[in-house]
C-alpha cells in the first residue's frame, strides 16, 4: 500500500479533524482560556491526530503487504484467510469475512467437482467393462473362425479395443491420484507385455524387432507405462512400410535412464513434429492415410509428466522416428514428480 494512496483516501478526514480542531480553538477563545492553555491544547490534538493518521497507515500497510506476500507465495489460494494475522480496522475485518466465504463457497465447488470427476470415472470404467466383453466374444468367434472376412473383422474390432483403452486412460488421468503406484519396474517386463499385445501386428506386416539394453529397473507405474509405451509402439507399427524395423533401446547415465524407441517409416514433416503431442492434432500422414484421433501422443505426454517422465521425439520425414522417454533417477525423480502440474501425490512403494 502506498502512503499516497492512503493520504488521498483520508484527504475527507483530515479536512473535517481541522474543523474541528478550529472549531474547539473558537470555543477556548470566546471562554477566554489563557492564550498558552489554546496552544498546549492545539498541540497535543495535533500530535494525537498526527498519532492516530500514521498508526492507522501502518496497520493498513502491514496487512496489505502481507496479503500480498501471502497470494504470491501460496499455492492454495483458499487457504488466505486461514494465514492472515489478526486485523484491527474495520476493512480488514470485512475483507477477511469476505474471503472466508468465498473460500468456503469455492472449497464446496471443488468438492462437488471432484465428486463428479469420481462418479465420471466410475460411469467410464463400468462401460469400458460392458464394452469389451462383448468385444471378447468377437476376437473369440473370429480367432476360432479365420478367413478373410474375420480377419477383416478382428482388425477392426483391435481398433475398437484400442480406442477404448485411450477413453479409459483418458477418465484415469483426470484424477491419477486413485490410480497410479510408483515402484520399480523392469523396464523389459514393460516392452515384452507390450511385443506380445501386438504380436499379430508385427508378423502381419513382416517387421523386424531390434530390442537391446533393456535390463534396468526404473520407478514408474508399470500399468501407465505400458500403455504409454504401447501407444508409441502402436505408432511405429502403424507408420512403417518398406523392409519395416523398429528398435527398443535404454541408456543411463547419473541422472536418468531413457528409454528409445525408434523406428524407419514414413516419418513426421517439420511444420508437424513441435504439435505432435497436442491434444487432437492428427498432422498430414495421419489425415490423410490412417484416419487418427490425435489423442494417443497427447495422452503419452500428459501421463509421463503426471508419472514424472519426460517425453521427446525426432523425426525425418521419409526416414523415421525416434521417441524417447526420460526416467529421472534418486532425488531428481521425487523433485519432478513435486514439480508436476498436475498437482498430486501417488501412492509409493
Amino acid at each position: 500500500m502506498k502512503f499516497i494512496d492512503y493520504f488521498k483516501e483520508r484527504i475527507p478526514l483530515i479536512f473535517i479533524y481541522c474543523a474541528v480542531v478550529t472549531l474547539i480553538t473558537m470555543i477556548l477563545m470566546v471562554f477566554r482560556v489563557y492564550y498558552t492553555g489554546i496552544m498546549m491544547i492545539l498541540f497535543l490534538l495535533i500530535i494525537l491526530g498526527l498519532f492516530m493518521f500514521f498508526y492507522r497507515f501502518y496497520q493498513k500497510k502491514t496487512f496489505y503487504d502481507n496479503l500480498y506476500s501471502i497470494l504470491n507465495n501460496i499455492d492454495n489460494k483458499t487457504l488466505i484467510h486461514e494465514t492472515m494475522d489478526d486485523v484491527y480496522f474495520i476493512e480488514g475485518k470485512i475483507l477477511l469475512d469476505v474471503l472466508r466465504e468465498t473460500d468456503k463457497y469455492k472449497i464446496e465447488e471443488i468438492n462437488k467437482y471432484k465428486f463428479m470427476q469420481e462418479e465420471f470415472q466410475e460411469f467410464m470404467e463400468l462401460w469400458v467393462h460392458e464394452i469389451k466383453t462383448p468385444l471378447a466374444a468377437i476376437n473369440l468367434i473370429t480367432e476360432n473362425n479365420k478367413n478373410k472376412i474375420t480377419n477383416s473383422i478382428n482388425e477392426e474390432a483391435k481398433k475398437i479395443d484400442g480406442f477404448i483403452e485411450m477413453i479409459l486412460f483418458y477418465a484415469r488421468s483426470q484424477m491419477p491420484e486413485k490410480d497410479y503406484m510408483i515402484k520399480n519396474c523392469k523396464l523389459n517386463d514393460i516392452i515384452n507385455k507390450v511385443i506380445v499385445r501386438n504380436k499379430n501386428s508385427f508378423l502381419a506386416k513382416n517387421i523386424r524387432l531390434d530390442m537391446h539394453d533393456l535390463d534396468v529397473s526404473v520407478r514408474t507405474d508399470s500399468k501407465w507405462m505400458e500403455f504409454i509405451i504401447n501407444q508409441i509402439v502402436v505408432n511405429s507399427i502403424k507408420y512403417v512400410e518398406d523392409n519395416p524395423l523398429i528398435e527398443i533401446y535404454s541408456i543411463s547415465d547419473k541422472e536418468s535412464v531413457s528409454l528409445i524407441i525408434r523406428d524407419n517409416g514414413i516419418g513426421i514433416s517439420a511444420k508437424d513434429l513441435p504439435r505432435v503431442f497436442e491434444k487432437g492434432f492428427t498432422g498430414e500422414n495421419g489425415r490423410s492415410k490412417y484416419n487418427s484421433t490425435g489423442m494417443g501422443l497427447y495422452l503419452v505426454k500428459k501421463l509421463c509428466l503426471a508419472l514424472g517422465n519426460n517425453v521427446l521425439t525426432t523425426s525425418t520425414e521419409g526416414e523415421g522416428t525416434t521417441v524417447k522417454i526420460v526416467f529421472p533417477i534418486g532425488s531428481f525423480t521425487n523433485q519432478m514428480i513435486g514439480d508436476v502440474n498436475y498437482g498430486f501425490k501417488g501412492k509409493e512403494q
